[in-house]
């Protein structure tokens, strides 16, 4: 009769390490994307309209860079320091977020403007592509 290796106790610790790895980058993936605004494309034809969700924040607080195909969303939620805080889910701290367009768009051209805590780009797409 035969007897099936199943492994060493180096290979039990290898494994336990990657497992570990693996559970460090989900929480600090879960972490970031709770900050990270959540995004809708539309194509509209001749443009992109992208809407971020930025709850609480001006327009002065976020920075955009669209170059070909990337958009890219940056700003920081300022922690509220008045009273002791007793609870809180709020989400604060810098973010960035980039998003791939299915097509190159022209920057220069880009409109943004930030409603009730939507952010709506306007990208028009670049001719001849």
């Amino acid at each position: 009769m035969e007897l099936d290796r199943f492994g060493t106790a180096n290979d039990l610790k290898e494994l336990l390490s990657i497992r570990d790895s693996i559970d460090d980058l989900m929480e600090r993936r879960v972490e970031n994307d709770g900050i990270l605004p959540k995004a809708e494309l539309r194509d509209e034809g001749d443009a992109y309209r992208v809407t971020f969700e930025v709850p609480g924040l001006r327009q002065e607080d976020l920075e955009l860079a669209v170059q070909g195909r990337e958009l890219v969303i940056a700003g920081q939620r300022e922690p509220d320091h008045s009273g002791e805080r007793v609870f809180s889910e709020l989400n604060v701290g810098p973010f960035q977020r980039t998003l791939t367009l299915p097509t190159s768009v022209d920057g220069a051209a880009a409109t943004a403007r930030l409603t009730a805590g939507l952010l709506i780009l306007h990208l028009p797409k670049q001719e001849g592509v």
